[in-house]
């Protein structure tokens, strides 16, 4: 433990000792978060920082129950009325931050800019890759025109934020972040931002527990913790896993668990045919990308332990993994197990495709987004360095890595997916299946991994009427990348850890961040 740390839990017990004599708690709710969002307009990213707080501000025109499967959002009701049309119903009275209704107009408005904004770092693609057209039938009633058949309609629309037309109509981004297009119909009405500081939301609902919710980003672990002991913050996410038992065994903070849908992963540049950032062991540059072969990968994917990563990066906090959803999922597969650590096999298959002696890489990750993401790398890299592919870690801020990676400038990088929906289609759909920006395909496969038989298998799944038919598609699907191709190198899904003052109580799921209304004063 560094000396810093340890002086945050030594010293700042006191302090947390005296926050417990007085338990008193204030009208308004006070977050510490690992990761800022890089924007409030709810269309501008597909990433998890972001989704966290559109949900506060914004609905969505389904929402998830506690197993991530669709249910009612803005959207009461919905139904397929054809083979190539799905209804959505408006609720009655649902209606914007500023008393004026929601109708299907703003969805469709919603619906037809999720996909245009410029600059996305990770694009809102999905629902507008399988839409022909968008119909407004009433006020209250909406009608999606898909090409062909599609099931993943209802999961897609569990992401779909919906903000008001009136408001948002010709509104740029910067808009949103002023607080002048930020008009939602979200638990929470949007104050302000000042980035790098603070967030400033106020209630919207009478049920709310808080009148007020200021969410602080503090990047730093320790920094984050030592807020919450002080008692300038109620509740922290991502609590580190060497630190979780220390907390627990302290009288003022209260610990809450979850098991996560998020997978951390390993990806590779499978687009270009030469990367500056993978070279021959002089330093000179190589003439190919070792990435396009699958044995390369396979090799990588062989010499990692990922036990000893979950074992001693993550205190146990997690659960070793060879595919995209964990499992109860739909799509998930049981006969996919974690890969098993297998050096000997690594270095017949990296001699095989050419490469007895390795090469030098450079592997990317992103510094505080994950659960002990730059430790993870940290860690990658010694065992794919023992293997010899010679591996420095660069270690970036998340906005920046998250704006180079969409760019595909790195040769290897550390990153995570989380489900928001219980089904793996989705996710298959925007990480393993091949780029196919007209279709709304590919979005997240910043690598530009590609096999016809992965995308065959995928789209056989939504064509399927038949569940069982269609999970054993997306189940196809997942043997051919993740166990015959190693289109991505899979590692763990990182156990979710918030840390309240005991005087609250806090709400886990799966989902991961920090959502003010999950937390309440206790009784």
């Amino acid at each position: 433990m560094c000396l810093i740390r340890k002086f945050i839990f030594v010293f700042l017990g006191t302090l947390a000792a005296s926050a417990t004599a007085n338990p008193a708690w204030s009208a308004d709710a006070r977050l510490g978060v690992q990761t800022e969002t890089s924007s409030i307009d709810p269309h501008y990213a597909v990433v998890g920082a972001n989704q966290v707080i559109s949900a506060q501000i914004f609905e969505s025109l389904l929402s998830a129950d506690s197993a991530m499967r669709p249910r009612a959002g803005l959207a009461d009701s919905w139904k397929p009325v054809g083979d190539d049309v799905w209804e959505f119903h408006i609720r009655p009275g649902a209606k914007f931050h500023d008393g004026t209704p929601v109708t299907a107009e703003d969805v469709k408005f919603s619906l037809e800019r999720m996909p245009k904004v410029p600059n996305s770092p990770a694009p809102y693609v999905r629902l507008a890759g399988s839409t022909a057209s968008i119909e407004v039938v009433g006020s209250d009633l909406l009608r999606l025109h898909t090409r062909g058949f599609d099931p993943s309609v209802p999961l897609n629309a569990i992401s779909a934020y919906i903000v008001s037309a009136k408001a948002a109509v010709g509104a740029t981004s910067a808009d949103f972040n002023s607080g002048r297009a930020a008009i939602g119909s979200g638990p929470w009405r949007f104050v302000e931002w000042k980035p790098g500081e603070r967030i400033v939301l106020e209630k919207a609902r009478p049920d709310l527990a808080f009148d007020h919710v200021i969410i602080r980003p503090i990047a730093n672990d320790a920094a984050r913790m030592a807020a919450l002991l002080s008692g300038d913050v109620d509740l922290i996410d991502s609590v580190p896993p060497g630190d979780v038992e220390r907390l627990r065994k302290t009288a003022s903070v209260a610990v809450w668990t979850a098991p996560s849908s998020r997978l951390i992963y390993l990806a590779m540049d499978q687009e270009h045919d030469s990367n500056p950032q993978i070279k021959a062991l002089d330093g000179k540059p190589l003439v190919a990308n070792p990435f396009k072969d699958k044995r390369v990968r396979q090799a990588l994917n062989l010499a990692i332990n990922r036990k000893l990563i979950v074992d001693r990066v993550l205190q146990g906090a997690g659960i070793a993994t060879g595919q995209l959803v964990p499992a109860g999922f739909v799509g998930y597969d049981p006969t996919i197990a974690a890969p098993a650590f297998d050096p000997a096999r690594a270095k017949a298959l990296l001699t095989e495709a050419g490469y007895p002696n390795g090469f030098r890489l450079t592997l990317t990750s992103p510094n505080n987004r994950y659960v002990e993401d730059s430790k993870t790398a940290q860690a990658v890299a010694q065992m794919w360095t023992r293997l010899g592919v010679l591996t420095e870690v660069e270690v970036l801020p998340s906005n920046a890595f998250f704006s180079r990676a969409a760019k595909r400038e790195f040769a290897s990088f550390l990153i995570g997916f989380g489900s928001t929906v219980g089904d793996s289609t989705t996710g298959m759909m925007q990480v393993v299946h091949s780029y196919d920006e007209p279709r709304g395909l590919g979005g997240l496969n910043r690598f530009r991994f590609a096999d016809p038989a992965v995308d065959a298998a995928l789209e056989s799944s939504v064509s399927q009427r038949d569940p069982a038919a269609r999970e054993a598609s997306l189940r196809e699907a997942a043997q051919i990348a993740f166990v015959q191709d190693a289109a991505i190198i899979t590692l763990h899904f990182p156990d979710n850890v918030w840390a309240t003052r005991s005087v609250f109580t806090y709400r886990p799921g799966m989902s991961e961040g920090a959502d003010a209304a999950l937390l309440a004063p206790k009784p």
